[in-house]
């Protein structure tokens, strides 16, 4: 991909004064070898040019130079000083490249078989950085195509102009006659640039429990329950197929009658329908708590205020993009839906500053409470930013939309309230988004936050401790800093647990440490797969707080059993999910620390 002209900066010399960002080692490594940063580029260069081109639209809406300037200002601040980070698309895109800013997209093709016309779509999608989701349950041939769009990834690849790796999920109703070799497609051979999921229903999944005779769109029948042992057994073996509810997830679409959710991004955070896209931002938890233990708090206000610049700052990023998508259909339903996701990292970091195991009850109502505060608040901004720039266009359609003509948030958030947030609070905002409309069709959702947690130096999304030692082999700095709290006085027994944990890969067999200490120093694979999936049913479940879904890969130990994860399929659909996915370690070679 070939640098174009940078955006032209609301100044001369773009806005003067702009906070110092220096960061970490391993943001910078992130920074470098992700391709955020340019060859030409200093840490510093990216974040002007970033501010400058989000801000770049504002004068369209009438805002004042001096007041763009502020919020520049405020904005590179809340990065620099880590409560916040752009998706990396943002930050690679943003005033490099005469391309939109999204993460990610459902490529907008008639996906039969393979075509150069199709594939010409694809690259245009690729050419920007975003990752891709396709529904291939149209297809009479879904493994053909994994196996052309993954070949076609790779030659993307080879030739060296991208900067971002190319992502794709490759979803099929369960329904699909070709199920089976689908569910075995990554087994047999190695599709480097695919996430594979099926999309389960209901109806499938009642079957599964009692082994009933489950119907295929040919009218041919297979046993439910082999079915879903035959997921079950080859996510053991590599980590897939995952699977996707996307019924629930249309469920929760306020505009399901404009259009369905067709598929999701890799990472499977949201549905998307046809050319959809999303753009995304993420809140660093973990920055917004001052104090430890029992006087630990989340500073709400800050968070607010966050929240609120952030809204604004992603609704610029689709302002922004709208006249440079690739087809002419991603732009009209980024115009109709204006869909923005807000998401959360940091949440391991939060709940070892508050004491909190992260398997306990505290942990998820606390989990809850902050996130449900987000997405109120989002929305309130939403609707601040519709006074003044106006609604998306779906709200000018009150028969097909939720919002207006259904009682969308009172049934959605304000009959299962927080402790942040109460239902009147809730309905109350319904009933100003009929009165006054809402720029923002969604808001949040729970992406994977993988290299923005690397750049913010904090954990993934609402993830546990994936483990205890960073890319270097280094315990991270919010163990030891608990460490030093619990273990007042001792600093060299410390260094020595560290260092003996550090070898071990674990804290857990440490027996000079009590109980409750090692209980919160556990990582994924030490946490029971029960309690990761009741953490996402908490945040993201059917009664859940954010509008979208969450990505979730429940981290297995590499002696889990074929049952261990049919189980967790199982208790996922019971849960409430939305999605659904599974890793046993050590199945990959290569797999991420």
């Amino acid at each position: 991909m070939l640098d174009c002209d940078e955006v032209t900066p609301l100044t001369p010399q773009g806005v003067a004064g702009l906070p110092s960002y220096v960061p970490s080692g391993k943001a910078q490594e992130v920074l470098v070898r992700g391709g955020i940063l340019s060859q030409k580029e200093t840490p510093q260069d990216l974040l002007r040019r970033v501010v400058d081109t989000v801000f770049s639209v504002e004068p369209r809406f009438g805002t004042p130079l001096e007041t763009i300037e502020q919020l520049q200002q405020e904005f590179a601040t809340y990065m620099v000083d880590g409560y916040c980070m752009l998706g990396t698309p943002i930050l690679t895109n943003a005033g490099r490249y005469n391309t939109a800013l999204s993460s990610c997209a459902i490529v907008p093709i008639d996906l039969q078989e393979p075509h150069i016309d199709t594939e010409e779509v694809i690259r245009s999608y690729y050419r920007q950085n975003m990752g891709s989701g396709f529904d291939l349950t149209r297809s009479t041939k879904p493994v053909l195509l994994l196996h052309w769009i993954d070949n076609l990834s790779a030659k993307e690849t080879a030739t060296g102009t991208y900067d971002r790796y190319i992502g794709n999920m490759g979803l099929l109703h369960i329904s699909h006659p070709a199920v089976l070799e689908f569910i075995r497609a990554k087994r047999q051979s190695n599709m480097a640039y695919f996430n594979i999921s099926v999309n389960v229903t209901e109806e499938f999944m009642h079957k599964a429990k009692s082994s009933e005779a489950f119907s295929l769109s040919n009218g041919s029948t297979v046993n439910a329950y082999d079915l879903l042992q035959q997921m079950a057994e080859n996510a053991w073996y590599n980590g897939d197929p995952g699977l996707v509810f996307l019924d629930r997830m249309n469920k929760d679409n306020p505009v399901l009658k404009m259009g369905q959710y067709l598929s999701t991004p890799p990472c499977a955070e949201m549905g998307l329908e046809e050319g959809e896209t999303c753009h995304f931002g993420s809140l660093n938890l973990h920055r917004f708590v001052r104090g430890n233990g029992a006087s630990a708090t989340i500073d709400f206000d800050k968070l607010k205020r966050v929240t609120h610049l952030l809204t604004r700052v992603l609704d610029n990023a689709i302002e922004y993009s709208i006249p440079r998508y690739p087809t002419r259909v991603s732009a009209d339903i980024a115009k109709m839906k204006r869909r923005i996701g807000i998401g959360v990292c940091g949440l391991a970091d939060v709940l070892l500053a508050y004491d909190f195991p992260y398997d306990s009850q505290k942990a998820r109502n606390l989990a809850r409470d902050v996130i449900s505060f987000i997405n109120y608040t989002s929305k309130r901004s939403s609707v601040e930013l519709a006074e003044l720039r106006g609604s998306c266009t779906a709200m000018n359609f009150s028969s097909l939309n939720e919002y207006l003509g259904g009682n969308f948030l009172e049934e959605k958030y304000a009959r299962h309230a927080t402790r942040t947030v109460s239902s009147d609070e809730w309905v109350q905002l319904a009933a100003t988004i009929r009165e006054r409309g809402l720029r923002n069709i969604s808001t949040t959702a729970l992406p994977p936050t993988g290299r923005t947690s690397l750049l913010l130096d904090t954990t993934s999304s609402i993830e546990p401790f994936l483990n205890i030692v960073d890319n270097k082999g280094y315990v991270h700095h919010s163990i030891q800093d608990f460490l030093e709290k619990r273990i007042q006085g001792d600093k060299a027994l410390v260094e020595d647990m560290c260092w003996e944990a550090a070898h071990t890969g674990s804290f857990q067999h440490i027996e000079s440490l009590p109980d409750c200490v090692r209980d919160r120093l556990k990582t994924a694979k030490e946490i029971a797969p029960e309690a990761q999936v009741s953490m996402v049913a908490e945040v993201a479940g059917l009664f859940g707080v954010v509008d979208e879904s969450a990505s979730k890969t429940v981290n297995l130990p590499h002696e889990a059993t074929v049952d261990d994860v049919r189980k967790v399929f199982l208790l996922a659909h019971d849960l409430g999910l939305k999605n659904i996915s599974v890793y046993r370690d050590k199945t990959k070679a290569g797999q991420p620390l």
